[in-house]
């Protein structure tokens, strides 16, 4: 598997640098370093389009992220069959009308990752040859034995790419340098490439605080564990740098790839904000919501004080003692029943989603589809308007709501155009001559 990292990457190497001597008549040794430049332009112009895609689809789903909500609050007890086609189908046609195509967001990272790792693998092989610096080299990838000799004795400001800091010594004067030499080379490129990373994350964090999902928790630990990576890779970087088998062409191909990185989502941060802009109505949802979690997590740590405190009084009275022991007892019954509740919520759609994806495999084969349990009456038309780009209707007839939607009734102010509404009103009525779900 890893010969297979290092196969492609030498071909690039090998390709550039062949670019450079052959073609343009640059002097053999710098035409290597010129090659670590090419690597890096390549594996970003490779990388530019996915990551396009991937800002886009991020962005694209902060703005949909109102409209889900909405459905997700009005089918939010619906667990019969029509619920979920309902459901299904205004998700759907939410995606198809924003042209949300999540797929490609895998595919930067991935990429990176083949090239660091065949890239440290590469230059670790050239710089620990087995027969010895001046001995008689194997050839590695793309890369012949002449081409290994010469990479090895390419130096930059007088150090050679494939010594690091952590060389022993004797390995060090074999390729005529000092650890000391290493370092004071290093240190600067290494310390700039973390600073780049750094920032990338800042703005990355900062991009996440303006639109985060305050209702999810998945989006909540995730941006936590951002937070902490935040603090924790600089060490880790550094650290590698100055202790671990980095060899100094890795150390130049981070500095110019974070800095790459840094220009790159920048721009594109740039672009999005231009072409799809959050409107005035996204950013009162988003500040709805971060105030909502606001007010569960001061209520939370109300309750928190308010028992630890009756506990602390129960050390000199059995009344607050047992008043304690009551609330921390009705605090964990309400979390067990809310728990219990959401899993038998998602339970239930879960198998009646294995139904409906059964029948329709069984449609599209041509057998029999199996016995749909009984379905609920249909809860009323549920639309998305057209003369209302942006907004979201669904409409729930009073007497078929169910006991968990979050219906807002019409003297009830409009949640910035995303929340549920009633057909009594002229838009409402409106909205029930649209499309049927």
């Amino acid at each position: 598997m890893l010969s297979l990292f290092v196969l492609p990457i030498s071909g690039i190497m090998k390709m550039w640098h062949l670019f450079f001597h052959s073609l343009l008549g640059v002097e053999e040794h710098h035409a290597w370093l010129l090659s670590l430049v090419g690597l890096v332009i390549t594996v970003r112009a490779l990388i530019a389009p996915f990551a396009w895609m991937q800002f886009r689809a991020a962005r694209i789903s902060v703005l949909m992220r109102p409209h889900l909500d909405a459905v997700r609050n009005a089918y939010a007890e619906r667990t019969d069959r029509q619920g979920m086609l309902e459901e299904m189908a205004l998700n759907s046609r939410l995606r198809k009308r924003f042209q949300y195509k999540p797929a490609a967001g895998c595919i930067p990272p991935l990429i990176q990752l083949i090239v660091f790792i065949g890239l440290y693998r590469l230059l670790l092989r050239i710089a620990r040859p087995s027969e010895g610096v001046e001995g008689t080299h194997h050839s590695i990838g793309f890369l012949s034995a002449q081409d290994v000799d010469s990479f090895l004795h390419t130096t930059f400001l007088g150090v050679p790419l494939p010594a690091y800091r952590a060389m022993a010594d004797d390995r060090l004067a074999e390729l005529g340098t000092t650890r000391s030499e290493v370092t004071g080379l290093i240190l600067p490129f290494l310390l700039l490439a973390v600073v780049f990373t750094v920032l990338n994350m800042a703005l990355s964090l900062y991009r996440n605080r303006q639109s985060l999902n305050y209702a999810s928790e998945l989006a909540l630990n995730i941006y936590k564990i951002t937070l902490l990576l935040a603090i924790w890779i600089p060490i880790m970087l550094v650290t590698a740098g100055l202790f671990g088998p980095l060899p100094v062409a890795i150390i130049l191909y981070w500095f110019g790839n974070n800095l790459w990185t840094l220009s790159q989502n920048a721009l594109i941060h740039l672009l999005l904000r231009k072409r799809l802009p959050l409107e005035d109505n996204h950013r009162a949802y988003f500040r709805r919501q971060r105030e909502e979690h606001q007010g569960i997590r001061a209520r939370k740590r109300a309750q928190r004080r308010e028992i630890w405190g009756l506990r602390l009084r129960g050390l000199a009275s059995a009344e607050h003692r047992t008043q304690a022991t009551r609330k921390a007892e009705l605090r964990r019954m309400q979390r067990a029943a809310d728990k219990k509740h959401r899993k038998d919520i998602a339970q239930a759609k879960k198998e009646t989603r294995r139904g409906i994806i059964a029948e329709a495999k069984a449609a599209k084969k041509g057998q029999q589809p199996p016995a749909a349990p009984p379905a609920r009456p249909a809860q009323g038309r549920h639309s998305v308007e057209k003369e209302w780009p942006g907004r979201i209707r669904v409409h729930v007839p009073e007497e078929r709501r169910g006991t968990g939607g979050r219906h807002r009734s019409p003297e009830e102010p409009n949640a910035e155009g995303f929340s549920t509404e009633r057909p009594g009103s002229a838009r409402g009525s409106k909205g029930d001559r649209g499309e049927g779900s």
